[in-house]
Order: structure tokens, then sequence, then C-alpha cells
């Protein structure tokens, strides 16, 4: 009797596993612009602790966690149970710390440091809160937009990859015609030597490798990402995305235009510095991050961006109706994740309110999300893992 009911099962379980294979089948056709995703909760992590932690960065086998507390600038490290295994500070002054502020968020460096991308350079240290090392450029670093939020820093076998600027700030100042021309957007470490060495000038087809025109530094600031052997880059106000083999960071390997629905781009000027500007030239289209995925797929954060003429309906309203203000530039300077397959780019990925800003990309079945602060009130903190899947 039951190799009977085993044998009436067959026919069921090829029929699910039919209707499995079309229904994949069917997605892979529907172009990805069609195709209604969101972020699906399926596990969490819960720490006991009062206060707004952030979560900073997870390893890839998901079992141990960097978390910030921003208000004091202390460093957690958590296993999956979500124990505290240590806690430290290293803001402050003397030997081992780091000075006036981290340029982003700090990463785990392998399985026994920490990095911290800092104001002078980078500051390494045990999972214990140790010193271990420091690398400081022969330069002063400077970058134009610092996002204390985003992992903007890649590791590839012993380099250490940034987007630092300053090297040439001494002769060519900080932007400007002459700057764009010459300019690196990253600095290379070498860990073994702990040499410095600038990298990815702007590709010639990029709109910002001009001599005649001046953008504003801060619609160049470069994001970076990658996946196996490849950097990733692109540049703030620039629907591009680059990518560059690691044996060859000066003339891209492909190049892929992102399609956006609209995506509102800065005019440059025709003076040989971009001068004095104001909150317009910032409220423009923008990619905040990106991540590669393991379906040679795209995770990006992006905003659409205001024309001149609605930044100036818009921000009429700051003073007279502060509520009106915020509802209209939220409903006008989308904002969100998309995905983007070197074709199309997905609707916006449908996100819980529970979820916040800050996300940590391990794959398209792993992606973990800081809460939203403003929604969830606890005297513990939890951070949710969540993947990406059809809209339901």
């Amino acid at each position: 009797m039951r190799n009977h009911i085993y044998l009436s099962l067959l026919p069921f379980a090829f029929s699910l596993i039919a209707c499995s294979g079309e229904k994949e089948e069917a997605e892979t056709s529907t172009p990805l612009s069609e195709q209604a995703l969101e972020f699906e909760i399926y596990d969490s992590l819960v720490v006991d602790y009062l206060g707004n932690l952030y979560l900073a960065d997870v390893t890839e086998d998901s079992k141990t966690f960097l978390l910030l507390d921003q208000r004091s600038d202390t460093l957690f490290v958590t296993d999956r149970r979500g124990t505290i295994l240590s806690k430290f500070k290293r803001l402050g002054d003397g030997p081992g710390f780091y000075k006036t502020s981290r340029l982003g968020l700090p990463s785990f460096l392998g399985s026994k440091e920490i990095i911290v991308p800092a104001y002078r350079g980078f500051y390494l240290y045990s999972l214990s809160g140790e010193p271990t090392r420091s690398f400081l450029p022969e330069f002063v670093p400077t970058i134009s937009l610092i996002d204390m939020f985003n992992n903007n820093l890649v590791v590839h076998g012993e380099q250490v990859i940034f987007p630092w600027e300053g090297r040439l700030s001494d002769e060519l100042g900080v932007d400007g015609k002459e700057f764009q021309m010459a300019t690196r957007q990253v600095e290379v470490l070498d860990l073994k030597s702990g040499q410095f060495s600038p990298s990815i000038p702007f590709p010639e087809s990029s709109k910002f490798r001009t001599g005649k025109k001046t953008y504003l530094n801060i619609n160049y600031h470069t994001i970076i990402s990658s996946n196996r052997d490849t950097l990733y880059v692109a540049f703030r106000n620039e629907p591009v995305i680059y990518g560059y083999s690691f044996s060859d960071l000066t003339t891209p390997s492909s190049v892929h235009r992102i399609p956006f629905d609209e995506f509102i781009e800065k005019d440059p000027k025709d003076e040989a510095h971009f001068g004095t500007y104001d909150m317009k030239d910032v409220y423009v289209g923008t990619i905040q991050n990106l991540r590669p995925t393991e379906k040679q797929r795209f995770l990006l954060t992006y905003n659409r961006g205001l024309t001149n003429q609605e930044y100036e309906e818009i921000f009429a309203l700051q003073a007279s109706d502060p509520e009106e203000f915020r509802r209209k530039r939220n409903k006008t300077n989308t904002t969100g994740q998309v995905l983007f397959d070197g074709k199309s780019v997905s609707q916006l990925i449908k996100k819980p309110e529970s979820l916040g800003f800050t996300f940590q990309f391990i794959s398209e079945e792993e992606v973990w999300f800081t809460p939203n602060f403003e929604h969830i009130e606890k005297d513990y903190s939890v951070f949710y893992k969540t993947r990406i899947v059809p809209k339901k």
C-alpha cells in the first residue's frame, strides 16, 4: 500500500516540477521592465541592544555581522544568533584611533580584521577592536560627497579600492575642466607594500571626460562594487555602469547605459570651475549604490531627481506648507531599488515599511536591511533578511 501511494504521487510531483519550470521560463521571458517585484522578509537577526543600530557588513557565509551605533560611532560584532561578540569605539585621538569622522561604513577585511575608511586613511582593527594596521596616503585625501551609510569600498585579493580624491588638489583644485581630464577616480592600496596608486580616469565615452565643460564635482561622485574579476564603476549623475577587469583599471571592458524612465541629468557650465552652486544642482538624478547579482543583473538604488522648474515649485512650499512640501518632493523625486539586467530596468521593488534605507547585499536570495526607525520602536534591535521575489 505504501508503494502504491508513492507511485500515485509521482505524476503529481512531475506535474509540480513541470509547472515550476514553466513558471520560471515565463518569468525569464517577461521583460524585466514589466515585472513587479518586492523584498520579502523571511528571517531576522535580533540583538539585545537599546539604540539605533545600523547594519555595516555581513560575512558571505552570513555567520558574522558588523553593526554600528551611529550616535556614538560604536562598532558591534555579533554572531548569527545576535550574541554580541565584541563592542568598541575607535573614533578619537591617539594611536590606533581615527579622527574627525568615517567616510563610509566599516567592512570586514577577510575573517580577522575590520577596515574603516576615515578622513586621513584606512584604519584596521581585530574583531575584538584592537588596532592592527593603518594606511595613510602621502597626500591629504578628499571626497566630494560623504555617504556614511554606504559601503563604497572594494577588496580584491591584496588590494583595497576606494573613491578618494585629492591627489591633484594642490595643483588643480578639486574640480574644473583641467581636473576632469587629469583626475583618477579611485585610489588603490596594495596591502603588502602599503603604497597607494591612482586609477580609473573618466572613460572616453563619459560625459565627464571633457575639457570644454565643467560639472559639479558632487555629481560625479564615484560608486564602486565588484563581482569576481570585475570592478564596476558608476558616477552619481550619469546613468551608466562601467565594468573593468582588475588587470586593467584604465579602460572599461564593458559599458551599460541604464534606460531609466526618467533620470534628471544636470547641465554643466562653460567656466573653468563650476563655482558656487545651490541645492537644485544636487537634487538631480543619482545612482546611490550598485550591487552585481548572481543572476548577471545589478541591484541599484537611485533617485529620479528634480528639474530646475520642479525644484523651484516644490521648495517654494517648504516654509508655507511643510507637509505638502514633503509629500510633493517624495512623490516627484522617485527613489528606491530597482534591478537592471543590461537591457531593461524593473519597476521600483516594493519594500515593507519596516525596512530602512541601509542594506547589505549577499545575493538576490539574501538582502539584509536595517529597520526603519520611524516605524519601529523596540527595546532591542532587529535586522531583516529578505529576498527579491515576484510581487504577490
